[in-house]
Parts: C-alpha cells; structure tokens; sequence
C-alpha cells in the first residue's frame, strides 16, 4: 500500500493554521455492522499544548476513514509531525482506532482517537467495532557488526552518535520514540563556557574566569559532586558548540548571555540548525550526514531497549529492543553508550529517588531504562536525588480547554503564582520562604505541588480592587492578559471554573481546607482571617526530567560500586548528569547546564568509545 501526506496549506503555516490530510489508496476491509455516513466532519479535544485544543476533519466514505486533515495541532509542532507522519497512516491502513499510541506524543495520540471516537459515535457508527485488535510481528532480527550502539536519541545520543561515526566508527542509533531529539527539541538553549569562536568575537577576551566558576560550583555542590567531571565540563563545553557548528548543522548565537545565577556569568545561548529553523532540523540534518559517514551506519525510532546483550563472561556485546510493531532486534557491538534521558516517566524510581511523582513537562519514554539495564551489568548510582529539572509553575491540572477564555485561565493563574500570598507546601507547611522569588525554579521544594490561599475576604476586594501584579509563568502560559489594579468582577466564576478542574478547593474554615487537601495545615490564619470562607489554588512543578544517575568516569564509562570502569559502557545526559551536582539540591542556575552537558558528555563519549574499539 503506498500512501501520502498532502499538504494543503503552504509549509510554513503547516501546524499551527495549516491542514495536513493523510489520504489512502487503498483500504482492509473490517466487520462494521454500524455504518458511519459518508461525509466529512470535524472535532476537538484537549491535546498536549496549553493554548488551543486540537483540531480536525475527517472523510469517511463507504464506511471507511479516507482522510484525516489536521486544523490545529493543538502540541508541540516537532512532536505533532510523528502523529501526522504515523499516526494518520496507520489508522487509515488498519482502518483502527487501536492502534498503539505514538511514544512521545501520547497526549496527541489519545486526542486523535478520542476525536475519531466521537466522529464515528455522532455519525451512525459505533466506535467499539472501530477497535480492531493490530497483530504484533513475532520476528527477530539481528544487527551485527558495530562499534558502537547508541541507546536514546535525544541531545546526548545523537552527539554520541555523531561523535562516533566522525571518529571512525560504525554506529547504530535507537529511540523509542517516534522522533529523535528527545526533550532537547523543547529546551531553548544550552551552556558553555568560552566557546572558541564566541570568543573571537569579544576580541578575544574570554567571557568568564574559569577557575572561578569552577570553585563557584564546587563552592555550592559542598563537595557531592566530582571535581574532576566539573572541570572536563567546564573546559570542553565551548569546543563542544565550535566542533558542531564547525562539522555538523548546527547554529549556536553569537550572543552569549547571563542566566538566573547572581554573577550573571555570560554562559548561555540559543541553539538551531544553520538555517536558523529549529533545533529539530539540526538534529536530524545532522544524525543523517553522520550516517552517511558509513554504509553500515543506521539509526531507528520507534525501537525500545529492553536489555543488555552478555556474552558468557559477562561482557556487554550488544542490546535487545523490541520495534513499535513486535518485531525484536538485537543489536551486536563492541561499545554501548547508554542516553536515555533520565527516569522522570519511572514514577517508582522518582518516588524512591526524589521523594515525588511530578508533573511533567518532559519526555516519559525517559523511564530510567538506562540506568536500570546498566545496574544489571554492576552499574552503580551517584546522587540520584538531585533536585529536578524544572522551570515552570503552573496550576495542578492545567485547563487545556476552548470553552474558558485565555484571560481567565491568565488570572487564575496569576492568583496561583503570587508570592505575597499565603502559600503551603505538600506538607502543609508555609512555603513562601522556600519559594523566594524565583517560585519557577523552586515550586519543586514543595513536593508534588503546594497551594496558594487566599480568604473570601481578599477574594471580595479583588472584585473590586483587582490584583495589584500579574504573574505569568516563565513557560506554559496561555496567552491571556490582565492590567494590574483592574477590578475582576467575575473572580468568584474564575475560581469555580478553577474548582471544576480539581484546581481550586474551598473550605469554611482553615481546619476543614487541609481536611480537604488531606494534610495538616501548618498555619493558623490567612493574613489575619482565621474564619470564614477559604480558596486553595493548587499548584505544581512541570518537571522536565531527572538530573541525577549513574556514576561515570572522565572518559564516561559507568562505574561500580568498587568504582571501578565498565570497559565499554558509557552513559551520557541525565543518565549521568549527578556527577556533577549534589545529593538533594537543584542543579546550578548558570543557565542551560543539563542541555550543554548532554552535548558535551555525548561528544566525548562517542570519542572515547570510538577509541575503546580500536
């Protein structure tokens, strides 16, 4: 069967207003006693973005789906085009609303089907016959013969891979995602310190003493972290940004900035492809031209690693993954760098490890497989509770919704994020000292999530009066407004519309409001009320990943427990960002730390591994 996305609107607009329909050519034929008329229709549902719900229309005829067209993607445009690439296809192929959800754009999976779902419903059929069981291959395929096996595609990965194979080695690559890229595709920009060619164009004047950042970080770490991993990161980030942009198609600006650290060190800057696209272009330009490098090079997505392959010693001489579609591969190799991302989709491992299961902005399929397959060949763990990456505060539930206005969700979440206000942690505990003044980067100290309350009594002069600031979250706003000191008539609907969405909880005493939030408020009055009416905005951390992992040395390679190197295992990114922070505290705020790790620990692991099968 050969099928095709047709697009009807010109690329540039392909996402956010275009329409992209996936037309088939031809059709299985399935047992469907409720026939759905023919025609075209339209629907939507909440997806993953915050601002716009997903949109679009679909063709039945002869009851059969022929088209689905995307109105609005209602997410993230680089994960949207794994759903219009693979998704669309193969529910037009199965003629099946069962077919497996994408890994990582599952939210954007489970609106199209819940959208199909309702069309087929409303339009004489029934969505149950559309549930058709999609056999699973039962092959095995093995891939021998390589120097060095990549697990995970995201920022790490693909420069271990592109590291690799510039250095002489055959490369294999998987992701189980359907996308590379991984959370890199949303992180805006990265860290380095004195980038050679930023440098040039200072006159050459470095932009920061790198002995003094070292002890500046060493200095706040308190000694948890490895000096030695600091130092190699800090003297090797710039060249990491000159070798891509110098070998590959990567971009990185001109400009380097301050970040939230007080010394306003000039360490960070945005990164795309050379065409100033995305990140995402970089990417993929990129892995593709390191594939060409080598006939035998390849990568795949949508292939998870299950295991580590051994060899009757115990050595590691390949892994086994398992395709979207049941096929097994095992992958042979002489190296295998581990970049999976972290463990923020492992809610055991975050419970164990960070003492929370988060709200996550991040990528899930980052499920700690790495870390795991590594401990079964004696891999050990350093600072795995390192505080989670996080820059957002948001309501709990965050209201993804057309049918409330963006202003409104802009003031309910402003009444969230006011720091003036009293607000208590997981705990119950007051939490406005914890939350300083940077609440985006410290709503993780309050555990899963913390509530700002407010008494009627405030809540009554707002109707009046307003709010005297309006708080927008640094990221995951929702394109409302409010002026500051305006008076909000309809507040009290805001906050049922809140309490509707599990967002907002009311109580007739502070007694009875952490009776209703199940914990035992620490505090006795709200700014001097101490009856009457109570309103808790529940709040949380977007988390996108874990910062803590597996134990490496300078050249990457896991260690044991007795510290002792792993020949040919490395881990890269999350899986082994711990070295470099502290048991229990956040990462530093220099600005891009995790993003320049994962592209400097990936160049030199793909190095040193090219190196170790030679």
């Amino acid at each position: 069967m050969n099928h095709k996305i047709l697009s009807v609107l010109a690329a540039g607009a392909l996402l956010l207003s275009g329409c992209t329909a996936y037309l088939k050519s031809a059709v299985k034929p399935g047992v469907k006693n409720a026939k759905v008329s023919d025609g075209t229709y339209e629907g939507k549902a909440a997806a993953y973005a915050v601002d716009g719900e997903m949109k679009l229309r679909v063709t039945f005829q002869d009851n059969q789906i022929v088209s689905i067209e995307t109105i609005h993607a209602g997410s993230t445009a680089s994960i949207y085009r794994a759903i219009e690439d693979k998704l669309f296809p193969r529910i037009i192929d199965s003629q099946s609303i069962h077919v497996d959800n994408i890994t990582g754009a599952t939210e954007s999976s489970i609106a199209v089907k819940y959208i199909l779902q309702n069309i087929i419903n409303e339009n004489g059929g029934n969505a149950d016959e559309w549930r058709i069981e999609i056999p699973k291959s039962t092959d095995v395929v093995k891939k021998e013969g390589y120097d060095v096996i990549v697990v995970g595609l995201g920022t790490s990965g693909i420069t271990s891979y592109l590291s690799a194979a510039s250095n002489g080695a055959t490369v294999f690559g998987m992701d189980s995602a359907a996308k590379i890229g991984g959370n890199g595709a949303m992180a805006v920009g990265a860290m380095a310190v004195n980038p050679p060619t930023q440098v040039a164009l200072n006159d050459g004047t470095p932009f920061v003493n790198e002995e003094e950042l070292i002890q500046d970080w060493l200095a706040y770490t308190e000694g948890d972290a490895k000096e030695e991993m600091i130092r190699k990161y800090v003297q090797e980030s710039g060249k990491t940004f000159d070798w891509l942009e110098s070998n590959f198609d990567f971009h990185f600006g001109e400009k380097m900035f301050g970040f939230y650290h007080s010394k306003l060190w000039p360490l960070w800057t945005t990164y795309t492809d050379k065409s100033q696209t995305d990140k995402d272009t970089a990417y993929i330009n990129s892995i593709n031209q390191a594939t060409a490098l080598n006939e035998k090079n390849d990568y795949m997505t949508e292939l998870t690693a299950q295991e580590l392959l051994k060899d009757n010693d115990g050595k590691v001489i390949g892994v086994k993954a398992v395709s979207y579609d049941g096929t097994t591969y095992e992958i042979y190799g002489k190296s295998v760098i581990l970049a999976t991302g972290g463990f923020i989709g492992n809610e055991e491992m975050c419970q164990k490890y960070t003492g929370s299961v988060w709200h996550t902005y991040g990528m899930t399929q980052c499920n700690g497989a790495g870390i795991q397959m590594a401990q079964t060949v004696g891999g050990t763990l350093m600072n795995p509770d390192v505080g989670v990456s996080t820059h957002i505060a948001q309501v709990s539930n965050i209201i993804r919704s057309d049918e409330v206005s963006a202003d409104e969700k802009a003031i309910l979440t402003s009444l969230l994020l006011d720091t003036n206000a009293v607000m208590v942690d997981s705990s119950g505990n007051l939490f406005n000292e914890k939350a300083g003044k940077n609440l985006s980067f410290n709503a993780w100290l309050a555990g899963k999530e913390f509530y700002t309350i407010y008494s009627a009594e405030e809540i009554t002069k707002m109707k009046t009066s307003g709010m005297s600031t309006f708080n927008k979250p640094t990221f995951l706003t929702q394109g409302g407004n409010y002026e500051p000191n305006t008076p909000i008539p309809n507040i009290e609907s805001i906050l049922a519309i809140g309490e509707k969405y599990d967002n907002v909880i009311t109580a007739e005493s502070i007694s009875e409001l952490g009776d209703k939030l199940g914990i035992k408020l620490a505090i006795s009055d709200v700014h001097g009320k101490t009856d009457g009416k109570f309103y808790a905005i529940k709040g949380a951390a977007y988390v996108y990943s874990t910062s803590g992992g597996l134990d490496v040395d300078t050249n990457f390679n896991v260690l044991t427990a007795d510290h002792k190197p792993i020949p040919n295992v490395y881990a890269v990114g999350n899986d082994s960002m711990g070295v470099l922070f502290a048991s229990g505290k956040a990462y530093v705020t220099y600005g891009g730390a995790a993003q320049g790790y994962a592209l400097t620990s990936g160049r030199l692991a793909g190095y040193y591994a090219a190196q170790n099968t030679k």
